[in-house]
Formats: C-alpha cells, structure tokens, sequence
C-alpha cells in the first residue's frame, strides 16, 4: 500500500500545529496546577490566620488593657495589689503558650494578684511605656511601680515565685515563744 505523498508545506504547517497544541496543553495543565496551588493555600492561610489569634479571653480572669489612660488608672488605683501586665502579640507562638500558664495562676491567685494583657502591635505606647524589648514580656507592678520583669516563656514556677515573692505580706519579728502560740491559735 502506497501512502499519499505529504506536501512539506502542508507538513511543516501540521508540525507546528501539533507542537503548538502541544504547548497549549502543556500551558492549560500548568494554568490548573497554579490554580489548585493558589486555591489550597488561601484555604491554608485562612486556617492559619484564623488559628493564629489569641484565644477569645475570659474577662473574669484576663483582661485587655486598650489605653494609656486605662492603664494609668489601673495602676493608680490598685494600691497594695500585685498587677501583671503581659505584653503579647497573636502572631507570637510563646505568647500562645503563656496564655494557658497566666490563666490557670489568674484563677489561683484570684485574691492576691490582678493579670491585664496588652497588644504590643496595636498598643506601641504602652510597649514603650515599660521598655518593653521582645515578647512576651510580663512585668509585676506593685505600689505604682513595675517591681520586676520577665521576657519570654517560663514555668509556672518562675511566675508563682515572682508573685509569691511580692505578695508576702510582712511579718514582725516575733520570739520562739510567740511564733508557737500564732501556730496554736
């Protein structure tokens, strides 16, 4: 069987047709493969983002601080009583970590210790404020002062023992002998 002679024109022109649907699809595969990338990574982004803020907290232990004003008078009207001021940020993973710590102490110390938050990014002049350098930051703040500072994530030992440390309340000297007659009573 003999094949009909092909024009080299007429073959040239299909050559390049073919190459060209080719490339098309090789085009419209690759066009679907960004798609699909796109598509699944601001599905990603939007988990992560939303994953990413702070966990919503309960005004009866925590709360935000929103002001300079606010905190001026907190801080004027807590005479004796420890406050804790943690500067934060949602997108500061041992931030997320020390939400749980300062939570559990809030409930613990209720009596003794008040805890506030503040948002560095969106409270910069407080941040300056207390010479805040990197987060998260947790300063103790009695009788109008800030009388001690931690940056970055502890135990709940190291915080305890801060509170502990300020909250004592300070005993008089006392003799053996009146020492165990407190102890009796």
């Amino acid at each position: 069987m003999k094949y009909p002679k092909i024009n080299t024109c007429c073959s040239t022109e299909y050559l390049n047709m073919k190459e060209n649907l080719r490339y098309n699809i090789l085009q419209i595969r690759l066009c679907a493969l960004v798609v699909i990338i796109f598509f699944f990574g601001v599905v990603s982004c939007k988990n992560d983002a939303s994953s990413q803020t702070q966990p919503p907290v309960n005004d009866a232990v925590i709360r935000s601080i929103d002001n300079v004003g606010q905190l001026n008078k907190l801080i004027d009207t807590s005479k004796d009583r420890l406050l804790i001021l943690e500067f934060y940020a949602d997108w500061c993973p041992p931030c997320k970590e020390l939400t749980p710590i300062l939570e559990k102490i809030a409930k613990e110390k209720s009596e003794t210790v008040s805890i506030y938050k503040i948002d560095t990014d969106r409270h910069r002049e407080l941040m300056n404020s207390f010479r805040v350098t990197g987060i998260p930051h947790v300063a103790f703040v009695k009788n109008k002062e800030n009388v001690f500072s931690l940056t970055g994530l502890y135990p709940k030992t190291m915080y305890l023992k801060a509170i502990e440390q300020y909250t004592k309340e300070i005993q008089p000297d006392l003799s053996e002998d009146q020492a165990l007659i407190l102890d009796r009573s």
